[in-house]
């Protein structure tokens, strides 16, 4: 266990190191209003965004540990003076600063030291799983055949695919236990870029650091973040392209404000719709402070050119590749386009689906207006998110008051309002959401600074109660949830139970890895996790339908194919979707691993 941790904490250095020297240059074409701070924030996450992008050009003609390594080891050497100047600022700003608050340090540190513990315990689940359905699914498949290309059983690995590269170059550094332990790393992300919009919303340093405590005990905050999930980094990239956007002058902070928005769309889809609201918002603000009258549409359009020239290559690729450019293709979308894989009853399925997964708690103003009580009171109606604490409920509306005069941070809540308003007509998930749950923590801070200063005694402490019961709910559902996993860490018996409980077919997958004779594996469940299978397999059916083989054949057609197909071993199992497929005593099968629900069988 020692060695797996210092692997992958060893990885994850590399990376933010290289992630600092491929970011560097960002701090130049920040806006002048820019703290020290601020820069080293932007960059730092900006690294990440363009190595990920650096990496994935690389991948599309050869993604190998060789190609990864020299892709990080120039990154790394172009960070030597960036990482001497980011210690000698850390050195002085610490001295500068004064001291740090306790409470909100402490809590920080404590849920990041838990997602470290919890992050490195072995990935487990089923195929309802995201993190073993798709975010690791495709980096694995990438290491092992040498390139980056969508998964034709999982649609979903078609995905801008930010975080999972990164995840990937983790995997060829660290080890399977690195991208679980870059979960902390994807929170610090988060906090940093969270604290340079509060500072800018008018708090000082330690209000930032109880945003940041409000933040990390939001559960639904959380678990978009870590475990592989990619939600928090898209809200960072949204937030820091906001905060460029909001004070941008010159045409090069335009084009830096189109990179960051760039980078949101190429970590997820909802990107595509943040833009035009983010667009709308910094041009707002333009015209509160100079009334539009020094170029707008230039300015615009250096936006668009930069946020379309980083994200093209994601959407192009699966254009070409897939036969649409959002993949699998959303609602409206499909008549103009031809994807591969995919049937039009197997699109219109995954239309019901979303639809389902994504009603949330309705539609209609009323719905809408129910909206703050019912994500902190009724988040069980998005998929075990947690709620997000009674700080932004409670306090957030006086935090708005109080925020009035600041053109910045009523910016903020414009954009939060357009950005809620879209996330209520596409896909209710709380998750979805968390950079508008970053603005209510800023709000909830500026409110209760706003009650302790005007406010009565009581008021006061009711304001100061509010926060502690905000942030010691989310610790509690926040350790309800990963306490397994931290177990897991320093009990080797409870792991191996873990597994076997977690892990569909686990007893199959442990036979065909270390079977030498196991050349091809044949797959006949389409909801068999194959992240679990380090072998090369063949999947006629994906998890959401796929027809993975040219003519779409059947599972049981293409058993009769096998050894046309080079396949040496069959995967047959017996699940609540269907029971086994392979008849006994089937010819051309001899059976070499049976358990419960599960058996293998050799191509002779």
């Amino acid at each position: 266990m020692l060695i797996l941790a210092l692997k992958a904490s060893f990885s994850i250095v590399v990376l933010g190191v290289a992630a600092l020297g491929a970011g560097a240059w960002i701090q130049d074409a920040l806006p002048s209003t820019f703290t020290r701070f601020d820069r080293w924030a932007c960059a730092w996450l900006g690294g990440f965004g363009l190595l990920s992008l650096a990496l994935f050009l690389i991948g599309q003609w050869k993604f190998t540990l060789t190609t990864i390594v020299a892709t990080i080891c120039i990154a790394v050497a172009g960070a030597a003076r960036p990482l001497r100047e980011l210690l000698g600022s850390i050195h002085r700003g610490w001295r500068s600063e004064g001291q740090i608050p306790r409470v909100p340090l402490i809590v920080v540190l404590v849920v990041l030291l838990f997602t470290c513990a919890a992050g490195m315990a072995e990935i487990t689940g089923g195929s309802g799983s995201d993190t073993v359905a798709y975010h690791l699914l495709g980096p694995k498949i990438w290491l092992r055949e040498g390139i980056i290309r969508p998964v034709p059983d999982n649609s979903h690995t078609a995905f801008p695919q930010t975080a999972e590269t990164l995840y990937s170059a983790l995997f060829a550094i660290g080890g399977t236990r690195a991208p679980g332990l870059f979960s902390f790393v994807m929170l610090g992300l988060l906090l940093l870029a969270s604290a340079s919009v509060a500072t800018r919303c008018g708090l000082d340093s330690t209000g930032a650091w109880w945003v940041a405590a409000l933040l990390v005990t939001m559960p639904a905050v959380y678990a978009g973040t870590t475990n592989c999930f990619v939600d928090g980094l898209y809200a960072a990239f949204v937030l820091v392209a906001a905060r460029i956007g909001f004070d941008a002058q010159r045409l090069k902070e335009w084009a830096m404000f189109g990179m960051f928005c760039g980078l949101a769309m190429s970590t997820k889809y909802p990107g595509l719709l943040a833009l035009p609201l983010l667009i709308f918002c910094a041009i707002m603000m333009r015209a509160d402070k100079d009334g539009l009258r020094f170029g707008v549409v230039e300015k615009v359009g250096i936006t668009v050119v930069a946020a379309c020239s980083v994200s093209a290559i994601y959407y192009v690729r699966d254009w070409v590749l897939l036969g649409c450019p959002i993949y699998p293709p959303p609602p409206g979308f499909a008549p103009i386009c031809s994807p591969k894989y995919l049937s039009p009853n197997v699109v219109a399925q995954f239309h019901s689906y979303i639809y389902q997964r994504g009603a949330g708690l309705g539609r209609g103003l009323v719905a809408f207006l129910l909206l703050p009580f019912n994500l902190t009171y009724h988040t069980s109606n998005f998929h075990g998110a947690g709620g997000i604490g009674l700080c932004p409920l409670a306090l957030g509306p006086l935090g708005i008051i109080a925020s009035r005069r600041n053109s910045f941070a009523k910016m903020m809540v414009i954009l939060g309002l357009l950005l809620t308003v879209v996330w209520f007509v596409t896909q209710q998930e709380s998750r979805f959401l968390i950079e508008v749950y970053v603005m209510g923590a800023i709000y909830g801070v500026v409110g209760w600074r706003y009650a302790v200063s005007n406010g009565r005694q009581f008021s006061r402490l009711l304001a100061g109660t509010i926060v502690v019961l905000s942030i010691a709910y989310g610790l509690f559902m926040i350790r309800r949830a990963d306490s397994e996993g931290v177990r897991a860490d320093f009990s080797a018996a409870f792991a191996r139970e873990r597994r076997y409980e977690e892990i569909p077919f686990l007893e199959s997958f442990e036979f065909l890895n270390r079977e030498p004779s196991v050349r091809k594996v044949l797959i006949l469940d389409r909801f068999v996790p194959p992240y679990y299978c380090d072998k090369d397999y063949i999947k006629p059916v994906g998890q959401w339908g796929e027809r993975t083989l040219p003519g779409g054949p059947d599972p049981l057609e293409v058993l009769e194919r096998a050894r046309d197909l080079n396949i040496s071993h069959v995967l047959d199992v017996s699940s609540e979707i269907a029971p086994f497929q392979v008849k006994e005593k089937a010819s051309g099968l001899t059976l070499v691993f049976e358990a419960i629900n599960q058996r293998v069988y050799r191509v002779n």
